[in-house]
């Protein structure tokens, strides 16, 4: 051949990490291949040999199919194989190249209006639609396909090396190994999903504006790690019509209330933030978990009066948020008051605002007949009681649409003192936002049965951790302790409390325990005296 499929191979598949030429977008040798030849030696061909092609790849069993090739004339024998496979619920993607003519004109089989295929534009490095790139209606996503480097056959097929091409069939294989990347991770998934996560998560380039989508570049320019968190998080439903804000949980704080408003700029995988309290010297937020480009994302934090607080942000490549790839920028607001702001920075940003002495103040005691202390607001502490009586009334707690209530019923045992645990949202325990957290030394009365409640996001992944300092649980070698976890008032969906240092839930939070047909749960347990997964968090907890 021209070296043509090659090249578009390399793109896709280039083995990394071995010092050698290029590295494709799935570069561990793990993804199978399968080559349809539709086109001659020559790069010229007819509609029924691209059709052979495309039947050959799906007999084949393929879930991704590139099509780096296209020409004016549709064909119906074509179009009519593609609503077969629609039809007969076959989970396929097509993506194919929009075309080179530089104009509005359409190219097939980019441009076939089916749910099962992808037109792909070329953009240059800055962004910008490449000249040659055709553009029209049925653009969906563009990827980079200008002065693109990959692996070629020259000389008949005698020699190899590599050599730089410009093409929208440069662009499209950028397009399909992403989509395969991100299917090889969640193989269960739909088509539907994975077009929707392409899309959806895809960045569109500040010079288009406010565009959500156009006939330049699609929905913007195709982006891994957002496809591949938004393909994990499934709780899409189309593209929004304007770009989204991540909405907040709401926050019922009797305390104080710090919140961290970060804009990202159209690489928001470079960046990241911890909050340290500067008096206790432990972290207390943190977050480095930013899918989507251009996106403001709010984290509301309750902590006590009087903290001295060292907020850090930092950016990977080294050119902040702000301003050289997107208009991102910080904002720290301490009981609604900016107290700390910027953007503008190379590797970190650096801000300490607060300060110390001041006590957090003592909370009203609740009076029971059985020591069980309803929370004092949705995120904040619960203490024991200092006397005894009869059973004081509790407030009904009630959360807002779109989030249920999560309940933990905890029994210290003779050292109460130990005992710690927090709750994360997220589909990973490294990457998921805390919602709150109990620390050592909060729980003083032993044998004594605490109850809190939060509200939390429906249908997400959550994680409950709760840890003992000397590594021997809650049960049962000093006391009987347990603890309990329950959503929206049901019978708890798991209890516990003899484990070693840890034990770990991972859950979905869904409002009835029957929407689901086994009410499916992960757990982590270490026993005493072996730990599983030690980290520096672990060094802190036991310091």
């Amino acid at each position: 051949g021209d070296g043509h499929g090659t090249h578009v191979a390399g793109t896709m598949v280039a083995i990394g990490n071995n010092g050698i030429g290029v590295v494709g977008v799935t570069s561990n040798a793990s993804m199978p291949l399968h080559i349809g030849k539709g086109l001659g030696d020559d790069g010229f061909g007819s509609n029924s040999g691209v059709l052979a092609a495309m039947e050959s790849c799906v007999q084949s069993g393929a879930k991704v199919i590139n099509m780096s090739l296209g020409g004016p004339d549709a064909s119906g024998a074509v179009e009519e194989f593609l609503t077969k496979l629609e039809n007969d619920g076959t989970d396929v993607l097509i993506v194919a190249a929009a075309g080179n003519n530089g104009d509005s004109s359409f190219s097939f089989p980019a441009s076939y209006n089916s749910p099962l295929v992808m037109s792909v534009a070329a953009v240059e490095s800055n962004g910008d639609r490449a000249g040659f790139s055709q553009y029209n209606n049925q653009v969906d996503i563009a990827a980079p396909g200008v002065d693109i480097k990959s692996t070629v056959t020259m000389n008949a097929g005698r020699d190899f090396g590599y050599t730089s091409w410009d093409g929208t069939s440069m662009a499209s294989p950028h397009v399909a190994g992403v989509a395969a990347l991100i299917w090889s991770h969640y193989p269960s998934k739909s088509v539907a999903d994975v077009r929707t996560a392409l899309e959806c998560s895809a960045v569109m380039p500040e010079q288009y504006g406010d565009d959500v989508k156009n006939n330049e570049v699609g929905y913007g320019v195709v982006n891994a790690k957002n496809a591949l968190a938004l393909l994990e998080f499934s709780d899409f439903s189309g593209c929004p019509t304007i770009a989204p804000t991540m909405a907040p949980t709401p926050l019922d704080c009797s305390e104080d209330i710090i919140e961290i408003i970060i804009t990202t700029d159209i690489y928001p995988s470079e960046t990241a933030w911890v909050l340290t309290n500067s008096c206790s010297n432990t972290e207390v937020a943190s977050e480095d978990n930013h899918p989507f480009g251009e996106y403001e994302y709010t984290t509301k934090i309750c902590v006590p009066p009087g903290g001295e607080y060292f907020f850090r942000i930092t950016d990977s490549f080294g050119d902040g948020i702000c301003c050289s790839n997107g208009q991102g920028s910080y904002n720290i607001l301490y009981n609604g008051e900016s107290v700390a702001s910027g953007g503008e920075f190379l590797n970190e940003d650096i801000k300490i605002f607060g300060q110390c002495g001041t006590p957090p103040p003592s909370p009203a005691p609740q009076v029971t007949a059985t020591p069980s202390v309803a929370p004092t607001s949705s995120h904040s502490p619960s203490y024991p009681p200092t006397t005894t009586g009869a059973p004081s009334q509790v407030a009904t707690f009630s959360c807002p649409s779109g989030q249920v209530e999560f309940s933990l019923t905890l029994t210290t045992d003779n050292y109460p003192e130990e005992t710690k645990w927090v709750i994360k949202e997220g589909f990973r325990w490294q990457t998921g936002t805390t919602l709150t957290t109990e620390s050592f030394g909060t729980y003083t009365s032993s044998q004594t049965t605490y109850t809190e409640t939060i509200c939390i996001i429906k249908n997400k992944s959550h994680y409950f951790r709760i840890n003992d300092k000397a590594n021997d649980g809650l049960c049962c070698d000093h006391g009987n302790g347990e603890y309990s976890i329950a959503l929206n008032g049901q019978e708890p969906f798991h209890s516990g409390g003899d484990f070693g240092k840890k034990e770990q839930v991972k859950f979905m939070a869904f409002p009835d325990y029957s929407d689901m047909q086994a009410f499916t749960i992960e757990i982590e347990r270490e026993p005493k005296g072996v730990y599983f997964d030690w980290t520096s968090e672990d060094e802190e907890e036991n310091s």
